[in-house]
């Protein structure tokens, strides 16, 4: 009975730690050097929690500045070459002088988030790419 009550504490504590592995797994942080637009937001530079949901390659991406939500939006998850060797972003700078969020890549990963802005907020094409 005493090996029982063990056995399902264990079990427990591994269910309990994969749910917090899994909730982890899809979040990571954000540093803006520049100003960025999303969706027709300006972001002011500083940081911010990045987090995603979905299955397959598309996902649906939330902003947040500390509790805040300051932007959702969809994406595409896209794997790389190599890992990640630093959390970054790039965006692309738009005919009229904004900086438009392209991608969001995560330190450690092997893909980034690449974001459609031009469905998300009918721009333009770009006339430069951005910049990390």
């Amino acid at each position: 009975m005493k090996i029982s009550r063990s056995l399902t504490a264990f079990a427990a504590s591994l269910v309990l730690a994969g749910a917090v592995f899994a909730a982890n797994a899809a979040q990571g942080k954000l540093r803006l050097y520049d100003s960025v637009s999303v969706q027709g937001k300006q972001l002011a530079p500083g940081n911010y929690k990045v987090e995603w949901s979905g299955n397959g390659p598309d996902v649906q991406v939330t902003i947040f500045s500390g509790k805040d939500t300051i932007a959702t939006l969809p994406a595409k998850v896209v794997p790389t070459t190599a890992k990640n060797s630093e959390n970054g972003y790039s965006a692309i700078k738009q005919a009229d002088g904004s900086n438009d969020l392209q991608t969001i890549f995560f330190q450690g990963k092997t893909f980034e988030l690449q974001v459609s802005q031009q469905a998300a907020n009918g721009s333009s094409q770009p006339t430069a790419t951005g910049s990390n």
